[in-house]
């Protein structure tokens, strides 16, 4: 079984784990629904938070309030930390999932009719494989003339917004946004406007989620193809690694005809090729 496996090129999500195991790991998580997988992420995402406050707070012990969170906050955002950021210093909310800002953001974005879906890691989490994640990848349909608007709007609803100045004067397509009482970030990405762009409206996904709220996603179909543009200009092992989980849980869910049609297009047949082979479907 083993010599089968190498000849269809499989390649484990992990490279301790052998071909047996990992397609077991991924049989499992099949026959969860998308809610559970997603919340198997929520889960982890959770307790990753709770155990770097832990580990912060021992580490600094003289630390509280306000000043502790501008520590949690740098080592949370990273190089995304805005030098003018102020978070919340309410503890039992920084060890809140980071991706409960998408329920928040959908229901600003209802309040102002604007059109969005959510990509990235977050929906790769959602079609395959459990994993943290930094942030939020949205992509929103929103003209520049619209952009105070909007910007009012998320600061009301607590968000501290960066990249304002850049985006209207068009050197950007990309706002940040950082929950302050929670400090979860998200990136907003205006809409481009190339066929591929315009496909994924068309086939973005209302999925159910807990409570019987939904939110928008991008199909996984449009998240594979995205994710290897990303993969192809950074060598990102993390997209590569995400476009297998999402190929290994959907399997004969998706649409390969679609799949195989858009790699042409935007150049990426040899690299689906090549996915399709270590994720067990050539």
């Amino acid at each position: 079984m083993v010599t089968d496996l190498k000849q269809l090129g499989y390649r484990p999500q992990a490279e301790d784990t052998i071909a047996e195991a990992d397609r077991l790991e991924f049989l499992l998580l099949r026959s969860r629904s998308p809610l559970q997988r997603y919340g198997m992420a929520r889960g982890l995402m959770r307790r990753t938070r709770q155990l770097s406050l832990q580990s912060i707070k021992r580490r600094f012990p003289h630390l509280t309030g306000r000043t502790l969170g501008s520590k949690i906050a740098r080592a949370w955002l990273q190089d995304d930390y805005p030098r003018a950021f102020v978070p919340g210093n309410n503890e039992k909310m920084w060890i809140q999932d980071p991706l409960e800002i998408a329920f928040l953001l959908h229901d600003l974005f209802q309040s102002l009719q604007i059109e969005y879906f959510i990509t990235g890691g977050s929906a790769a989490i959602l079609y395959g494989e459990p994993r943290t994640t930094r942030d939020l990848d949205v992509v929103v349909s929103l003209q520049r003339d619209r952009l105070d608007q909007a910007i009012a709007s998320l600061e009301a609803s607590g968000f501290y917004v960066v990249g304002v100045e850049d985006v209207k004067n068009g050197h950007l397509d990309i706002l940040q946004v950082i929950h302050i009482a929670t400090i979860a970030r998200g990136d907003l990405i205006l809409s481009g406007t190339t066929p591929f762009d315009q496909m994924q409206w068309s086939r973005r996904q209302a999925v159910p989620m807990e409570e019987g709220r939904i939110l928008y996603y991008a199909s996984p179909e449009d998240t594979i193809l995205s994710k290897l543009q990303w993969q192809q200009q950074s060598q990102s092992e993390k997209q590569w690694r995400d476009v297998l989980g999402i190929l290994k849980v959907q399997r004969e869910l998706l649409d390969l005809d679609y799949l195989q049609e858009w790699a042409i297009q935007l150049g990426l047949s040899e690299d689906l090729r090549l996915v399709l082979a270590e994720a067990g479907l050539n």
